[in-house]
C-alpha cells in the first residue's frame, strides 16, 4: 500500500496520529500501519505482573491472588512473570448527561475499569454523592462511567482520594493494587517487554551496573531481585521527585540492598560520578515518545518532537561509553515504535561512538528479530502475540 492511500482513512477518522508520525511508522509495518494503528488504541488481552521471587514463590504468589479472587497464569517464558486477563470490549453504559474530564493516564486507568481518584480529575461539574458521570478526555471521548462517592465540594477540597467507583468501562481489568501480594510488596505491575528487559541485562552478583534512567524503580528493583542484592547498583535520575519514587519502590518491594540513589542528569554521569571505564553493565531506558504503551489514549506529538527525542537519547549513550568496561554489556530500550528513537539510535551508537552489536543467541521471548544497516534489535509489537510496542538492543564496548 502506498502512502497516499492513508489521506482516505484520515478523511474518515480512522487515523488520529499526526500525519509524519504515520509515515514514520509506515517506514516499519508498511500496509500493517492501520491495523497497527487500531490495535494501539486497546489494551493488551494480557495484563502483566512480576513476582518478587527474592520474597515469595511465583507458585506462592500465584495462590495469594487467588484467594484474593484474583485468577493469573503463569508466564511459560520467563520465569517471574504472571499475567491475568483483560475482559472485553463492552459498552459504556451511563445515563447521565453532566460530564467529568480526566487526564490521560487516569484516563488509560478508567478504560480498564479503574475507580476515579482527585489527582486524575481535570474539570467536574456540580455533582451530589452517589450521581453518575461520564469521563470523557480533554478531546471528549468517553471513557467510562463513574458514580460519585463524594459531591463536588468536597471534591474541591480533595487533593488526594477517591471521588468515584467505576461501574461500566469498555474493558475490565483485575484490580491489582487491591490485593493483599501488591500492597505487602510482593508483586510488581510491569509490562512483558520490560521485564523481560532485566533479564537480557543479564545482571551478575558482585557487578558494578548503573541504571541511567531509573525512576520509578521497575528495572532497577528487578536488577536486585536478579542479583540477590549482591551486585553495586547505581540508580539514577533527574530530580529528587523521581528518586523519591524509585526509593519507595525499593522499600516497598524489600529490594533497597546495594543501590545508591542519584538524582542528577545521567547524560554527564561520566563527569559528575568517579565511574571512567568501571561499570560492567549499563542500562538505558531513556524518554522517549511512549508511542507503544497501549491504550493510546490521544497522542498529539509529531515527528519534530520524535526527532527532538532521539537527539536527546544519544546523549546517554555517549556518557555510558564513558563509563563501561572494555567489553562491558549495554542494554537499550524503549516504549515506542519509531525507527528515529530505536533503529537509528543504535545505529548512531555503532557508528559514532564505537559501540559493537550483539546478536543474543536466543531472541527474548514474543520478540521479532530486527537487521537494520548493522543494527541487530529486538522488537515488540500489537500485531504479534498482542505486546505492547517495544524496543530491546544489546551493545559492547
Amino acid at each position: 500500500m502506498d502512502m497516499k492511500h492513508f489521506y482516505n482513512f484520515y478523511e474518515e477518522g480512522i487515523l488520529d496520529l499526526h500525519e509524519s508520525v504515520v509515515k514514520e511508522l509506515y517506514r516499519v509495518y508498511g500496509s500493517l500501519t492501520i491495523k497497527l494503528v487500531e490495535r494501539l488504541k486497546t489494551p493488551p488481552r494480557r495484563m502483566y505482573i512480576r513476582v518478587v521471587t527474592s520474597r515469595i514463590s511465583r507458585e506462592e504468589a500465584l495462590k495469594i491472588l487467588e484467594a484474593d479472587g484474583v485468577h493469573a497464569e503463569p508466564d511459560p517464558l520467563v520465569n517471574d512473570a504472571i499475567y491475568t486477563e483483560v475482559q472485553g470490549p463492552f459498552e459504556i453504559k451511563c445515563d447521565s448527561g453532566k460530564y467529568v474530564v480526566v487526564d490521560e493516564k487516569t484516563a488509560a486507568s478508567l478504560m480498564l475499569g479503574a475507580n476515579l481518584y482527585r489527582p486524575g480529575v481535570v474539570k467536574a461539574p456540580a455533582f451530589n454523592a452517589g450521581e453518575r458521570l461520564l469521563a470523557v478526555t480533554r478531546w471528549g471521548r468517553p471513557i467510562a462511567c463513574i458514580e460519585t462517592k463524594v459531591d463536588s465540594s468536597t471534591l474541591r477540597r480533595l487533593r488526594r482520594g477517591l471521588v468515584g467507583v467505576n461501574i461500566s468501562s469498555p474493558y475490565v481489568a483485575p484490580k491489582i493494587s487491591e490485593t493483599r501480594a501488591y500492597k505487602l510488596g510482593m508483586i510488581y505491575p510491569q509490562s512483558l517487554p520490560s521485564i523481560v528487559t532485566t533479564h537480557v541485562l543479564a545482571p551478575k552478583p558482585g557487578e558494578l551496573i548503573v541504571d541511567m534512567n531509573a525512576s520509578p524503580g521497575g528495572k532497577s528493583s528487578h536488577i536486585v531481585q536478579l542479583t540477590r542484592g549482591a551486585a553495586r547498583l547505581v540508580s539514577i535520575d533527574r530530580s529528587e521527585k523521581k528518586v523519591e519514587v524509585l526509593r519507595r519502590t525499593l522499600v516497598k518491594l524489600g529490594l533497597y540492598i546495594g543501590v545508591i540513589l542519584y538524582p542528577g542528569d545521567s547524560r554527564y554521569v561520566h563527569l559528575d560520578l568517579n565511574l571512567e571505564r568501571k561499570v560492567d553493565r549499563v542500562l538505558i531506558d531513556p524518554p522517549c515518545s511512549n508511542l507503544g504503551v497501549r491504550p493510546v489514549i490521544n497522542y498529539t506529538k509529531t515527528m519534530k518532537d520524535i526527532k527532538a527525542l532521539s537527539s536527546y537519547q544519544k546523549q546517554f549513550l555517549k556518557s555510558a561509553y564513558a563509563i563501561l568496561k572494555p567489553r562491558g554489556r549495554l542494554v537499550y530500550s524503549t516504549c515506542t515504535l519509531t525507527l528515529e528513537e530505536n533503529e537509528e539510535v543504535i545505529r548512531y551508537a555503532i557508528e559514532e561512538l564505537g559501540y559493537t552489536p550483539v546478536e543474543l543467541d536466543e531472541p527474548p521471548p514474543y520478540s521479532e528479530v530486527v537487521k537494520y544497516k548493522g543494527v541487530v534489535a529486538y522488537r515488540y509489537s500489537p500485531l504479534y502475540y498482542d505486546m505492547p510496542g517495544y524496543f530491546i538492543a544489546v551493545l559492547t564496548k
